[in-house]
Order: structure tokens, then C-alpha cells, then sequence
């Protein structure tokens, strides 16, 4: 079985109509020939022979067409079985005379956890798929159809710090799914945690209140509620008499206690 070739783009991102590109095939062993596939298309878009390590095919000044989806495959001698095609590269073109997308963020900028949050792009009606981007992914984060609205909303649902960040939008016109308007303004997305109840690192109360005659157990669930159980104490028992009845108590705590745990699980 002969190994599957890699394939990387370089730049990986922000190539513009009209800017230089290279597609970097890395081969495993040796090969006789290798050659570059856009989908799509029947026959091979380039081949190179004699090629070790990689095979590079470029593209100065890239046009419209250059644009899409490529895979490599190679063959270790011209007779020999060819190797399966790579993974799939994109190679997405930006072209600046479709102007930048706007954005808004919903309901504002400075939410706190667990608030739904709300981001939306739009333009001019291109019939457009609209991507929303952050700054630090390589990739788009998301990815929606404006179905010829002109405008996507991007939602997330209960956030946390770590959806803060900047984000920025593009847009794919329709009929040209690899090639993409630049990315307009920016809006900045910053949750702060939740603080902590008042009093959540407080020792329990016992309910009810601990009072003379009484022994109290307080026992928390798994809801963080703290429950409490009571026995009678006597006032002046006898030495034997406080061990055996405290032994009593022990025992009718473990047992309620085991079937508050068995409950709670249950539930």
C-alpha cells in the first residue's frame, strides 16, 4: 500500500486575486510523479516527475478559476500503483471590489456568563453564505446561508469567558464558494463570570436550630440544599447509658443517611 501524500497552501490565508500561491505536496518516499487535482475537474490541473519530499506547484497571480478544492496523489515508479489523494486543501481567493460585511453584537459588548449573545453580519444582497470569524482561529467559526436576505445571525447560547474575543465577518457571493469578499469591521465580545452566591463558602446551618436536647446533623445534597436530622439527648444519662443510646444515634444517622444518598442518586 503505497503511504497518502499531505498537501499544505502557503500563505495558508489572506491570498488576494492577482497574489502568488504555492501548493506544497509532501510526499512520504520517493515519487515518479506526482500530480495537483482541483475538484471538479477530469484531468489533473498539474504534474511534476521525479519529485522527493514535496513537489510544489504554484500559481503567480492567481485568478478567479485558480480558486477551490485541491488534493495531490503520486506513484512511486510510472508502472507501480498510485498513492489515495491527500486530505483536501482550500484555496479561497479574496477579492476586494465586493465591499467588507457590517456587524452588531446583541445585546451588547460586556454580558455576563450565561447570557445568550447574538452577532450579526450583513450587506449588499449577494445571495451570500456569511462566515463569522475570531481573531486567533485560522478558520471561520461558523458558517450560515442568508437564503437571499443579505444579513446572518450568529447566536450562542449561555456563554462563558471563553467566548470573549473579537470577531469579524466575510462573505462568499453566490455561485463562488472560493471566493470571498475582505473582512469588515470588528466588534470586541467580553463575558465576565458570575460572581459566587453570598455566603456559598459559609460553614451549613442546621435546620432545625440546634437547641438544648437535641443532636443535629446537617448533611449536604447533591443540589448543594443542606438537610439536617435531630435524636433526642438525654440531660444527665448515666455513663453506659450515653454510650449505648449514643451508639442508637449513630446507627439511625448512617441509616438515614444511606437512604438520602440512595434517594438522591435515584432522582
Amino acid at each position: 500500500l503505497v503511504p497518502r501524500p499531505s498537501l499544505s497552501l502557503h500563505p495558508s490565508q489572506g491570498v488576494s486575486l492577482g497574489d502568488n500561491v504555492t501548493l506544497r505536496c509532501h510526499l512520504p518516499q520517493l515519487a515518479a510523479w506526482v500530480r495537483l487535482y482541483r475538484e471538479g475537474h477530469l484531468s489533473y490541473a498539474k504534474r511534476k516527475k521525479k519529485e522527493q519530499d514535496a513537489a510544489e506547484f504554484s500559481y503567480v497571480g492567481t485568478l478567479r478559476e485558480h480558486a477551490g478544492r485541491y488534493r495531490c496523489q503520486y506513484s512511486v515508479s510510472e508502472s507501480a500503483e498510485v498513492s489515495v489523494k491527500s486530505d483536501p486543501v482550500e484555496l479561497v481567493l479574496t477579492d476586494v471590489r465586493y465591499p467588507p460585511s457590517s456587524i452588531s453584537i446583541h445585546p451588547e459588548q460586556h454580558v455576563g456568563t450565561g447570557t445568550n449573545v447574538t452577532i450579526r453580519c450583513w450587506n449588499k444582497d449577494y445571495g451570500a453564505t456569511f462566515l463569522l470569524h475570531k481573531d486567533g482561529s485560522s478558520d471561520p467559526i461558523k458558517h450560515q446561508n442568508s437564503r437571499g436576505g443579505g444579513a446572518a445571525n450568529f447566536t450562542f447560547l449561555v456563554v462563558t469567558p471563553a467566548y470573549s474575543g473579537t470577531y469579524r465577518c466575510s462573505y462568499r457571493p453566490r455561485g463562488y464558494p472560493f471566493v470571498s469578499s475582505p473582512l469588515g469591521d470588528s466588534v470586541m465580545l467580553e463575558v465576565t463570570p458570575t460572581p459566587a452566591p453570598p455566603g456559598g463558602s459559609e460553614p451549613p446551618i442546621c435546620m432545625p436550630p440546634v437547641m438544648d436536647g437535641w443532636l443535629c446533623l446537617c448533611i449536604q445534597s447533591a443540589w448543594g440544599l443542606w438537610l439536617a436530622t435531630g435524636t433526642p439527648k438525654l440531660l444527665d444519662p448515666t455513663g453506659a447509658e450515653e454510650q449505648s443510646r449514643a451508639n442508637l444515634v449513630m446507627a439511625l444517622v448512617r441509616g438515614f443517611v444511606a437512604a438520602l444518598v440512595f434517594g438522591l442518586g435515584v432522582f
